[in-house]
């Protein structure tokens, strides 16, 4: 172990106990030195430097006992927790590591990344599940860098050479080899992995991964701060003379790693995290000057003679941000050798043939499943409100390209459902940060990116959109009995469900149009402009309307409509509502997501205007997973008698379910205030007569508040298909990069 232990001196009596004692344990030494070796990969020891891995040329190689072997590496990034769990608290157990690697093999995966040291339980997984195997599941440490220190609580960018900041992270650093080596006894700390390392793992180690996507306001307060700086240079790192201090800092860290590492005798090839704001590339059409304004360039960090093992580089690459993949014409008009337009494949062209002469994998690639969405993207490859099938064909079409222009590995993001994460345009309704893991948003497209699913609720009590009744039988519930129709009323971590019957004929909604008011607190309003001949006593801030396939929709009542309010009162982007602020005027708009603010490109000087996404748009369909109609974006299905409507819980005005936490009229409160709610008034009404007495009576829906959200595991229809194009693929050659055309 690498800490200090204190040294104890023992009596002389029981020498001969001692020396029995000794002997049984040499022998036993003996036999669990002999099963390692069963057990272990080969090493090469070749300069004095154990390797199982290390750069070939421009490739990722490992060792199989004979020489070195090159490959496309297919891969998949683990988050760090479960639902319910902050990612610091570092939820799953060594079962659900041994359940997940399993899989992985399945889905033909060859390398897992992970962002962070994970707790012991992880590597004692990994040695296990590899223990034997001639095909291991190799794995990517990361190594996470002080990211908010670099932030600063300002959000103008610290100076990283601060003592704190490269103090902080050059004792990660040597933790993680620590502990990759089962050589580490970590003390708890808040948000982090601690515990005792004793699980030796390096021998299943493909590489290292250093950092996070770099803050560019960090960047460039530290390259301002240390004008003329000489570049560093280290016995086995070093940086270039026309690298910025940035880039010293980072081949400085770098060094530290491998310092570290070489206290073992080994070495695992080298990469710095990036991502495309802080690329080496120029992108002049780029609206957002923080996209554009420093880079980090892998190719101003290079290795000495005495790293046998190498350095590649790694970026995190989307196809829907930043805007330039939308909007520079080198990429538009880029064709793949197919003849296919691409953006994407673009982008990867230009990245490759300037990232020369060593490897370069996409470390994170991907489209989120999500209900809502936050960007658009070229090919429709948005992110969000994809379906699990248009996700998998999006990733094995984007996996294509990446393959195509020479890279040496794709890594999807992610391999599961993280409840915890947030997006930008729902980020401030979705509150508080603290209670965001305890109840699943699927408007929120990060919590969204996983091919496996961490569905809300249990296995055995889910609801599915399909016509059928038996799976509300039998579970929690509210019903109330109407003239034309009974309505049911049930919830999960994620929806709002409704189960409306007709009593006399079919539903067709082309003769009786549904209307559904919801209420979660006093102050809404009594009318809708949008369903005039209804009335709502106590009053409605949502408003659901089902008219078939193409115009069923959520509405929601202006006063509480965050868009209108932020982006048109306060920011005067888009047209301000009249009379908005009056709850009680009953003026409802649809439910709109920002996705883009007004935009001026500085290059063509071309204005985008103000983007939305219709997210209130209700689409008909089935949710069952088992179903060859299975669509995971529905909103409602009907058949016959039987409507099933489900409702995402923030289309309500649910800041936090699991609390019943609803947000205030905005023009009121001024901000996004939470407030508590009693539960739900549900006014469901057949609004075929206009004469404005028609007043449905509410049920009233409430539920008990939770801490731990009941959740399921469910590979998508996402992991079905990459596993066939991880297949299908992994053992054709990989291509030399394609100059563009």
């Amino acid at each position: 172990m690498y800490q200090y232990y204190e040294t104890r001196e023992r009596s002389k009596r029981g020498k001969y106990v001692l020396a029995v004692l000794l002997l049984a344990l040499a022998c036993a030494a003996g036999v669990l030195f002999w099963l390692h070796e069963a057990n272990s990969r080969p090493v090469s020891k070749a300069y004095g430097v154990k390797r199982v891995s290390t750069v070939k040329g421009t490739h990722l190689a490992v060792y199989d006992g004979k020489g070195w072997k090159t490959q496309f590496w297919d891969g998949v990034n683990l988050g760090a927790t479960l639902p319910g769990h902050a990612p610091g608290e570092l939820a799953p157990t060594k079962e659900d590591y041994l359940r997940w690697f399993a899989m992985m093999k399945a889905m033909h995966v060859d390398v897992v990344r992970v962002y962070t040291i994970l707790p012991p339980t992880f590597y004692e997984a990994l040695a296990q599940f590899n223990s034997g195997r001639k095909d291991p599941l190799w794995f990517i440490q990361g190594i996470w860098s002080p990211e908010e220190e670099l932030i600063g609580k300002n959000e103008l960018g610290n100076d990283a050479y601060k003592p704190d900041i490269t103090h902080q992270f050059r004792h990660e650093i040597q933790d993680a080899v620590h502990a990759v080596h089962g050589d580490a006894d970590i003390p708890p700390r808040h948000g982090h992995a601690s515990g005792h390392y004793d699980a030796d793992v390096s021998q299943y180690m493909l590489g290292w991964m250093v950092g996070t996507e770099w803050f560019p306001y960090a960047v460039k307060k530290t390259d301002d701060a240390h004008p003329g700086m000489s570049p560093y240079s280290g016995k086995y790192f070093s940086a270039t003379k026309n690298a910025s201090p940035f880039e010293s800092w980072l081949a400085s860290m770098l060094e530290t790693l491998a310092n570290t590492e070489m206290q073992y005798g080994w070495q695992h090839p080298v990469s710095i995290t990036n991502w495309l704001t802080t690329d080496p590339l120029h992108h002049p059409d780029e609206a957002f000057p923080q996209e554009d304004m420093v880079s980090v360039d892998p190719t101003h960090i290079k290795p000495t003679s005495e790293w046998k093992a190498g350095y590649y580089a790694s970026f995190h690459i989307y196809p829907y941000y930043p805007d330039f993949l939308r909007y520079q014409k080198s990429y538009q008009h880029y064709r793949t050798p197919d003849g296919r337009r691409d953006p994407y494949a673009g982008y990867l062209n230009q990245l490759r043939h300037y990232v020369k002469g060593m490897p370069l994998v996409v470390a994170e690639f991907g489209v989120p499943s999500s209900r809502g969405m936050a960007h658009r993207g070229p090919l429709g490859r948005n992110q969000g409100y994809h379906t699990e099938k248009d996700q998998g064909d999006i990733e094995k079409t984007m996996l294509k390209d990446i393959r195509e222009e020479g890279y040496d590995g794709g890594f999807v993001f992610s391999w599961q459902d993280e409840w915890f994460k947030f997006t930008w345009n729902t980020k401030d309704l979705n509150i508080p940060a603290t209670r965001r893991p305890k109840w699943f948003n699927k408007l929120t497209n990060e919590q969204n990116f996983g091919v496996v699913a961490e569905d809300a609720g249990k296995a055995k009590d889910q609801i599915y959109l399909d016509g059928k009744t038996t799976d509300w039988k039998g579970r929690e519930k509210k019903s109330r009995s109407y003239p034309d129709f009974t309505l049911s009323v049930a919830h999960d971590p994620a929806y709002l469900y409704l189960l409306l019957k007709k009593k006399h004929g079919d539903w067709d909604f082309s003769k009786d149009p549904l209307d559904v008011g919801f209420g979660t607190q006093p102050g809404g309003s009594e009318k809708a402009d949008a369903a005039p001949g209804l009335s709502f006593p106590g009053g409605i801030q949502t408003l659901l309307q089902i008219r078939g396939k193409k115009d069923s929709r959520m509405m929601i009542n202006s006063a509480y409509d965050y868009e209108s309010w932020f982006y048109g009162k306060k920011l005067h982007m888009i047209p301000q509502v009249p009379d908005g602020g009056n709850a009680g005027a009953g003026k409802f708009v649809l439910w709109k997501l920002p996705l883009s603010r007004p935009l001026t490109l500085p290059q063509s000087k071309r204005k985008i205007p103000f983007e939305a996404f219709d997210v209130g748009k209700m689409k008909p369909g089935i949710t069952d997973p088992k179903s060859p109609k299975y669509d995971s974006l529905a909103d409602w299905y009907a058949k016959g008698k039987v409507l099933e409507v489900r409702i995402p819980w923030m289309m309500l005005g649910f800041t936090d379910p699991s609390r019943l936490m609803v947000w205030k009229n905005f023009y009121k409160a001024g901000k996004v205030q939470p407030v508590k709610s009693d539960g739900i008034r549900v006014y469901p009404a057949i609004n075929s007569n206009t004469s404005g007495k028609d007043k449905p009576e509410p049920l009233f829906y409430t539920w008990r508040p939770w801490n731990q959200p009941a959740y399921h595991e469910r590979k998508k229809q996402s992991y079905y298909i990459l596993q066939k194009a991880f297949e299908n693929k992994r053992l054709e050659p990989i291509p030399p990069a394609r100059s563009g055309s």
